[in-house]
Formats: structure tokens, sequence, C-alpha cells
């Protein structure tokens, strides 16, 4: 470029001239290339690695070969250059913003502020005879020059591989720092910088910088403990380290996308060590209830909430776990202290009471082994203590103790031994009063009870009398037989209870002196008698049978049946009456022993949308009481029975309303569409490029008066010339890179008016049905129950809507299906009458019982004995009161024995013999 000279008459030297020539220049905005002047010099930054690792220096007067200049060898970068080629390279004029860089392979790259790089040669090489060099072997001769800014800085240094010029209008002590964290490129660089610029031009970018090496740090260390978290040894430390990353880059950038999903990773790791430490937790209780070893449970979970707490104490889930942990822990801890406590008293009962919730936790915890280890040896010895005084039970129970707190061989063998003795003791004790009774009944001639109450004794104290056993047999057996001729003497004719009760124990006395004689003439005519009572009594129990059968409405089913299963047990010459009796009793008993239900539904509400709802209620309700497991016969309304035979209960149940509506309301909305897009100038653009003119300007002026004190010589002036320099090129840089986050023009969207269709639909969803339960043996009609259920829904369904609404609305919804819906309610309407149904069906045994109370007391026997018979085929086991007086009342009114779902084995005791020698053959009647 040509060099411009100004000549002026009179007394203006020329280089007075070129100053103010620059000076109005620079105020009508005009820049001359530094290379076409001597007035102020090329500034640079290098870069480079020293001694002690990356530094820089501030370069004033910067030349490479004495030129601002150099040459383009784009087009020869690997072939070898003559002095011909390296003739024909354009030359490039050094400018400010401009970067100049050695790269791995020796070339030098020159890249302008606002283009590529290019591979670029030194100005000024000369060549001797036909000599070639490389573009890299050309970097080599190139001869960096320049004055440091600072004194006391080294001097402008090699251009090596690796040195970086960066070119500048004017020393920037911020860049250079900025460009030196740039190069260190790790975070001990950012973060000096940031320290010593906390608000400069470059922040925001080196924040932006240390932000990204915090994120990758984070993220290596998550990783690290992520892959060791399975491990018998996670490394806690490198979660620890990512969570202080983390917090750096939110610091730096709070809310930005690497802040965000490293904290949310993070807090995922975190949770999941809460997690763990909560099943270990729940790992704990389950052990304390299996029980099973689990102490150890509660010591991970501690150990988990520990580095949970060291890693981020202030982590939200923490504080909860730690107050589970904290009351698991305390409770243990208190126990053991009570315990331990208890011992020192030698209160061992409390001592083991203390620590039983914990006893499958001693082999984890030597503190309760150590209470339970005491406390064993001390009841030992103290059961030891009462067995040489042979006070049997209280040793027994000091054993048992000892058993609780350590089970030992030991000890069980000396328990067995000890409960040995004292069933020993209690036997000999039985067999001996049981003795002196007997020889009292002996000593009256009163054989049968003399033998009987030893008789009656269990086998083992009956080993202890089985000699006077075997003295009394033959008196008692000719007692027996004698006793049991006269009953049969006196009730030749069962006409009652009475005589029933009477007959019977001749037929006792038989047996048992059939089973005691060793003659077989006399066994074979105690046999013959034997079958005559059995004859008598099965003829008496068919009789009464008979006459419950006949009863009107199977009102005696159940006495009736029970009567037939008496006869048959004797097995007499009418057993085949009995059975063919059995067989057309079974209908009825098949109906009546269980709680026989007709279900019956019928629909109210006369709709179309209703039909066949009814019939589904009640196949729902016959299926879930099929299913329930309660004593239960189902019949439902088509279903055909015999005549006669009726169920005890209806289940009446009605669907009084099954209706579903759903009106559409139809609504035109308006919005709007996205009909293209138009660029508009950004008026904040246009303010930071008049602010950035002005800035040129300002820095313009601070050049030309810089060149005028440099031509004068006045160092005073120059330095403060530089500092305005330095000052205005600052506030250049900072609009300048406000500028280049800020778009130059921003798109604004054209959008037009639209409407589209919003439907809604209101869905009123109702089902009402109910139901009562009729108990129809006992002549009584249930309250009914009603069950209603009703669904209120909003269905919303947008159509007609453009694709590229503004405010971003879809076509959605569907039509709300009505079938669906009705299913959905119907189900829910289903599961609770069956649910309400089975709550009621549990109640009627105590129903049945009710109704045998209320006959009962208005002096219905019979009708109280079928209710009581009724309510025992289907009572609740747990229902001991009810059944004890509804067994009590067979007994004593119609000498019932044994009972369906007996609970407790059947006794047939003999009545008194003076009562039953006594009472009249017609005392009494069935």
């Amino acid at each position: 470029m040509a060099s411009v000279n100004v000549f002026r008459m009179g007394e203006l030297s020329r280089t007075s001239s070129r100053a103010l020539l620059i000076a109005a220049l620079s105020c009508l905005g005009i820049s001359l290339p530094l290379a076409a002047t001597k007035g102020p010099s090329l500034n640079a930054i290098e870069l480079y690695d020293g001694p002690s690792g990356p530094a820089y220096v501030q370069l004033a007067d910067v030349l490479i070969n004495g030129k601002f200049e150099l040459r383009v060898c784009a087009s020869a970068e690997s072939n070898p250059i003559d002095k011909s080629a390296y003739g024909k390279f354009s030359k490039l004029t050094i400018a400010a913003g401009a970067t100049l860089e050695r790269d791995a392979a020796g070339v030098l790259r020159y890249h302008p502020s606002d283009g590529p790089a290019t591979c670029v040669v030194p100005e000024g090489l000369k060549f001797e005879h036909n000599a070639t060099f490389t573009a890299a072997a050309m970097a080599d001769m190139a001869d960096l020059r320049g004055r440091a800014i600072d004194a006391a800085a080294d001097a402008a240094q090699p251009i090596k591989k690796g040195v970086k010029l960066v070119f500048i209008l004017a020393p920037d002590a911020e860049k250079a720092d900025f460009l030196l964290a740039e190069r260190t490129a790790n975070q001990e660089g950012w973060q000096k910088y940031l320290a010593k610029y906390p608000a400069a031009p470059h922040t925001d970018a080196a924040k932006q910088a240390l932000a990204v090496l915090c994120v990758d740090a984070g993220n290596a260390a998550l990783k690290s403990y992520q892959s060791s978290a399975s491990s018998a040894a996670p490394a806690y430390v490198d979660l620890k380290k990512a969570l202080a990353q983390q917090t750096k880059v939110h610091a730096l950038l709070p809310g930005s996308d690497g802040d965000t999903k490293l904290d949310g990773d993070i807090k995922s790791s975190l949770q999941g060590l809460v997690d763990k430490a909560q099943a270990e937790l729940v790992a704990y209780h389950a052990a304390l209830t299996t029980p099973a070893p689990g102490y150890a449970h509660l010591k991970s979970a501690g150990a988990y909430a520990g580095a949970v707490a060291d890693i981020s104490p202030t982590f939200p889930p923490l504080a909860k776990l730690q107050s589970d942990i904290a009351k698991d822990t305390g409770a243990f801890d208190s126990a053991v202290h009570s315990a331990q406590a208890a011992a020192e008293k030698k209160n061992w009962d409390d001592a083991v009471k203390s620590v039983q919730p914990y006893r499958q936790f001693a082999g984890e915890d030597p503190r309760i082994a150590a209470v339970f280890d005491a406390a064993y040896d001390a009841y030992f010895v103290q059961a030891q203590e009462l067995d040489a005084t042979k006070d049997w039970q209280a040793a027994i129970s000091a054993y048992r103790n000892a058993l609780g707190a350590k089970d030992t061989q030991d000890a069980r063998a000396a328990l067995a031994t000890a409960e040995k003795e004292y069933t020993a003791a209690q036997d000999d004790a039985a067999a001996k009063a049981a003795l002196e009774k007997s020889k009292t009944y002996e000593a009256q001639h009163d054989m049968i009870p003399a033998y009987e109450v030893l008789a009656s004794l269990p086998e083992r104290q009956q080993g202890i009398v089985k000699d006077d056993l075997t003295r009394l047999t033959p008196e008692y057996v000719t007692a027996a037989s004698d006793k049991a001729k006269d009953i049969a003497q006196l009730y030749d004719t069962i006409k009652g209870i009475g005589d029933e009760k009477a007959v019977e124990t001749a037929y006792k006395y038989l047996g048992n002196a059939y089973d005691l004689s060793t003659d077989d003439a006399t066994k074979q005519g105690f046999q013959v008698r034997i079958q005559n009572l059995s004859d008598e009594l099965s003829a008496w129990f068919l009789d009464r049978a008979k006459h419950s059968l006949a009863k009107p409405l199977g009102s005696g089913t159940e006495i009736g049946w029970a009567y037939l299963k008496e006869a048959e047990s004797y097995k007499a010459s009418n057993l085949e009456a009995v059975r063919d009796q059995m067989k057309i009793a079974e209908i009825a008993h098949q109906m009546h022993s269980r709680l026989s239900v007709r279900v019956q539904f019928r629909d109210q509400t006369s709709q179309r949308q209703s039909e066949g709802f009814a019939s589904q209620m009640e196949s729902a309700v016959a299926a879930g009481l099929d299913a329930s497991g309660m004593p239960v016969k189902i019949i439902r309304s088509g279903d055909a029975t015999h005549p006669d035979v009726d169920p005890d209960f209806l289940i009446a149940g009605d669907v009084l309303e099954h209706n579903i509506s759903m009106p559409p309301t139809v609504e035109s909305i308006d919005s709007a569409f996205l009909a293209g897009t138009h660029d508009v100038p950004n008026e904040e653009y246009d303010k930071l490029q008049h602010q950035y003119d002005s800035a040129m300007d300002e820095l313009h002026s601070a050049q030309a008066a810089l060149q005028g004190a440099e031509s004068k010589g006045q160092k005073k002036a120059v330095t403060e010339a530089n500092n305005s320099v330095q000052a205005a090129q600052k506030k250049v840089d900072t609009v300048r890179a406000k500028m280049d986050v800020t778009p130059k023009n921003h798109t604004e969207d054209v959008t037009r008016p639209y409407s589209y269709k919003k439907t809604t639909y209101n869905v009123i969803n109702h089902i009402v049905l109910q139901f009562r339960i009729d108990d129809t043996f006992g002549g009584q009609r249930g309250e009914p129950i009603q069950i209603t259920k009703e669904e209120r829904k909003q269905f919303v369904v947008l159509s007609d809507v453009n694709p590229v609404d503004t405010n971003h609305i879809k076509n959605d919804g569907t039509i709300p299906d009505r079938e669906e819906l009705q299913n959905e309610l119907e189900n829910t309407a289903r599961e609770e009458l069956i649910a309400r149904i089975r709550e009621k069906i549990v109640e009627l045994p105590h129903k049945v019982y009710e109704d045998g109370q209320r006959k009962e007391h208005d002096g219905y026997s019979d009708d109280a004995g079928e209710a009581y018979m009724r309510y025992l085929n289907v009572a609740p086991a747990d229902q001991l009161e009810e059944r004890d007086h509804s067994e009590q009342f067979l007994k004593e009114q119609f000498n019932f024995q044994t009972f369906p779902n007996q609970t407790r084995p059947p006794a047939k005791p003999s009545p008194p013999l003076e009562q039953v020698m006594s009472r009249p053959a017609a005392t009494a009647s069935k």
C-alpha cells in the first residue's frame, strides 16, 4: 500500500504534518495501515510454554524479519519452495485482531479476525543458488522482534512450535491473562483469571470455559463412583468430588444445562444411597418380625446415611432417613441398657423381656448374647435347686425360663425329666384319689361306680390301679349285666326322652360287659341283648325322624336328619329302612344344611340402555357368593327346586336407576396461525453499533494523540496517551463482545386469525341398586339397602385446529365411549354390591341363632331345635357362646350328643342310676 505524504508551507515539520494528518483522518473515521506509517507500533500478546508452564509476554513494536508483512503459502504448504515460487507468493499485512500460530508440523498459520486461517512464511528471506525450503523450514527463519511492555517481563520468545501471537491495537493485560488461562486450560488457570477479573470483557467467556471443565470433572468423578457403587467399597469420595464440581458450576452458571444435568445425576445417586438405606431398614424390621438375624441391616442403613451426610448434609430426604435410623437405633440401645441394668440387679425376667424383641441379633451383638447367657445360667441353677426339693412344678417353670433365654440340650433334658416326675406325681395323686372313691363304692356294694371311677382315669393313671381294675372286673360285669336287664324290663318300649336315655344307658352297660368278658358264650349272650336294644333304639330314632321330616315346609329337616344319623349309627335290623329314609331326606338336607339363598334381581327402570343389567347383577352376585368360601348354596331365580324344598333366604335385588347422559356443548374459539416470517432490525444491535462507532472514534483520537506525543518525544504525554489508548481499546473490546452475542436482525412471525371448534361433553353416569335379604325360614323381611354410584366426567374435544397454531393448540381428545363408561361404573357398582351382600350373608348364621332363641323363649321347642341345628351347620368356629347354648339346648331337649362342625369331643354321660330307675316310662316325650 502506498504511503501518504503531506506537505505544508511554513513552520510545520514533516513529522508534525504527518501527526496532524493522521489525527484529522482519525477524526473522519479513516485509519491508515500500520505498515504505511512510522507511527504507532504493532502490539501483540505472545503465548508460549516457559520452564514453569504456559506464559505470555506483551510486546510493542512487533516486527517479523523487520516487517509488518508475511507471504501467503497456501498453494505450496507441503511442497518444496524455491526462490521463484516464493517471489510469487502474495503478501499480507499483519493487522490487529489476527493471530499467528506455529502448529505441531512447524508451519506458521495466520488467522485474520474475519476469515479462515492460512499458511504463511516470513517476508524478506534470501535464497542462494537453487535452494528450496519447506514452509516449516522457512518458519524457522522467522525473526520475532518486539519490546516488552513490562520491563520486568521476558523479551520476545522465538517462534517455536506451539507459540501463538495475538495481535492487538494496544497493550491489554486483561486479555493477555484471559488467553493465558485459555492456554493453561485447567480449573486453576481459569479460577486465577476470574479472581483477578470478576467483571471484565472476557469474564463471561471465562466462566463458560471453567464451567465446562467443572462439568467434565464432575461427570468423570460421578462415573468413577457409579462404577464402584455396587462394589464392597463404593468410592464415596468421588461422589463428593462430583458434588464439589457441581457446586462450582452452579456458582458460575446457575441453571445452565450442565449445572442442571450434573445436579440431577448427583441427586439421583444420593437418592440411590437413601433408597438402599431404606431397604436396609425394611430388612431390619422384617428381621424383627421373622425373627432372623438382621442387626447388620440397621448398621448398613446407618453407614449409607452417614455417607450421604458426609457428601451432602442438606440433601432433603436425609433428615427423615436419619430420624428413622435414630429411632430404631435408640430403641435397640435403650433395650440393651435396660436389660443390662436389670441383669445387674439379678432381675432376669425384666432383663430377658427388655431384649426379647432382639434375641435373634445375639450372634451379631455380644451385649445381647451376654444378657441371655447370664439369664440362662441363673434360671438353670434355680431350676436345679428346685429339682433337689422335688418342687417339680416350680422347677419346670424355671427350666422353661432357661430355655426361653437359650435353647440347650441340657435344659431340654432336664425339663423333660422334671415334667416326667411332675406327671408321675400328678398321676399318682389322681389314682390314689380315684381308688379311695372306688373303695367307698365297693364298701357300699355299688360295683358299677366302684369300677367306672377307675376305668374313667387316663391310661397312665389306670396303670397305677390296674390290679384293682382287674379285681373289680368280674363283679362289674355282673352288676352291669343285671342293671341293663332291669332297665330293659322297665323300658320295653321307648316313649320319650327319659326312656331313650335309660335304654342308651343299658346299651352302654352291655357294651362294657361285652368288652370285658372273656367267655365266648357269655359274650354271645351279651351280643344278642345288645342287638335287641339297638333295634329298639334305632326304631325309636327312625320314628322320631319321620315325625320331624313330615313337618310342613321342611321345618323339621335338620332335626329329622340328626335322628336318622343316630338310627344309622346302631346298624340295627331296620338299617335299610333308615337309609331309604335318608335318601328321601337328602334333597332337603342339602338345601338346609347350608345357608340356602335364592338370588333374584329385577329391572325397575324400563330403559333400553339398562336391558340385561339385572340379569348380569344376579349372575355376578351368585358367582361372588359361590366363590366366597362361605357355607352357602345359591339358587338363581330361574333354577327349579324340589317341591316343598325352598331356600331359607331370598336376596331380592332391584335396578332402580341405570342411565348415562352426555350432551355436547360446541364453542368456536378464536386463535391465530403462523402464516410466515420476516426479518426486523434489532434495535439493541443498532444501539451497540452506535456505541461501537463512538468507541472507535475515541480510539482513533487517542491513537492520534499518542502519535503526536511520540513525534514530539514528550515522555509524560506518551504515558498519558498510552493509558488513553488502552482505555479506549478496552471500551471497543467490551462493546464488540456484546455485539458478537447480539443478533443484527431478529425474525418476527406473521400471524393470521382463525377459529377452531371446542366440543365439551359433560357426562353424568348414574346407577342405583337396591337389595334386601328375606328370612323365609324365620318369616322375616329384610331391610332394603341402596347402593348409589354416580360419576361425572368432562371430556373436551378440540377439532379443526390449524397445524401451525401460534398458541401450540393441537387437535385433541376423543368422543367418549358411552358403553365403555357405563361398563366401568357397572363394574364398580357390581363390586360394591357383592361386598355389601357378603357382609350381610356373614350375619345370617347369627340371625338363625336369634330365630332359635325367639322360638325357645316362646316355648316352641321343636322349632327352636331345628333353628339351632341349622345354626350349628353354618356357625363360625369363633361363636363359642352361641354354639355352647345351641348344643346344650339340643342335649337337654333332644338328647343329641354329637353336632355338626363340633369343636369339642362328644361325651355321652350316663344319667345317675337312681334317676334312670325311678323315672316312669311315660314321664317325657319327644
